[in-house]
């Protein structure tokens, strides 16, 4: 197995003179005709080289990434189509996972999300399977800013905010393949390590019909070094950090999923992610 690939990854452009007076925002809605989608452009960049996980021998505590092993001996794809299946089943399995893969004493999920590739993307062909499901993310991003996982806390955890910060914690997400080996559209990794937080990395509003959160789009830049999971089995979940408290963002992993070309193959993918808060 090859220790690393070459592949096109989605970054943000950074000559956008609009920016210089206005908040960059994304719309997950349709916008009003001759409104703008979003106000930023997202550009495909070629020749990065994305490294082998599995071989690279780094740590999470130092850089926010792992692969952990997971029972999925009883977990069928079409399993996930249940929600309740997934909160009964599947999570609580997962909680065990985290638990022992991180050392960590409680677990608060508080989100999760299928994906399921539609074969004509990245773009849209109406009526097809899976066209209205939510697809592959292809631009890098962090999914929280600092900002934004202060009202998370709130929202979340209330009146136990203050206590439960009094505790090492952190976001995570954690993803996995229904099926595999994955290999159409995995997911990449940025190393944190290799990421300049003050210039590479870009805070957007994303605003939905009820809702605007804020994340991190992220700038190209040539010291990144990426990662993946080669083949990723659906027994195995890689689990990567947004935020600890007691390193801010330092270890938050930038993600997202690319395009394997002629050495992808397989059923158009589908995964699971889940986000969660971790306490040690």
């Amino acid at each position: 197995m090859s220790d690393s690939v070459t592949a096109t990854i989605r970054y943000v452009q950074r000559d956008n003179e609009r920016l210089a007076t206005e908040k960059p925002y994304i719309l997950h809605y349709a916008a009003p005709p001759g409104f703008p989608q979003n106000n930023f452009t997202i550009d495909s960049f070629p020749g990065i080289k994305v490294h082998n996980l599995r071989t690279a021998g780094i740590s999470y505590q130092d850089h926010g990434m792992m692969i952990a092993s997971l029972d999925s001996s009883r977990m069928r794809p079409e399993d996930f189509d249940n929600d309740e299946w997934i909160e009964q089943v599947y999570l609580p399995e997962l909680h065990s996972c985290i638990c022992k893969a991180l050392g960590a004493e409680e677990v608060t999920i508080f989100d999760w999300m299928l994906r399921k590739r539609s074969k004509s993307f990245p773009k849209r062909t109406t009526g097809e399977e899976n066209d209205e499901a939510v697809q592959p993310s292809l631009s890098a991003h962090i999914d929280y800013t600092t900002a934004e996982l202060g009202g998370r806390l709130d929202k979340y955890f209330g009146e136990e905010k203050e206590k439960l910060m009094e505790r090492r914690y952190q976001v995570i997400n954690i993803w996995k393949p229904l099926s595999g080996p994955c290999r159409d559209y995995p997911m990449a990794y940025l190393d944190p390590k290799s990421v300049d937080q003050k210039n590479d990395l870009f805070a957007v509003d994303e605003v939905f019909p009820t809702v605007a959160n804020e994340v991190f789009q992220v700038y190209c830049n040539p010291a990144h070094k990426w990662y993946y999971v080669p083949d990723q089995l659906d027994s195995e979940v890689t689990i990567f950090n947004a935020f600890d408290s007691e390193k801010g963002q330092d270890i938050a992993v930038p993600h997202c999923s690319f395009d394997l070309g002629e050495a992808g193959s397989g059923i158009p993918r589908q995964s699971i992610e889940v986000r969660a808060f971790v306490f040690y």
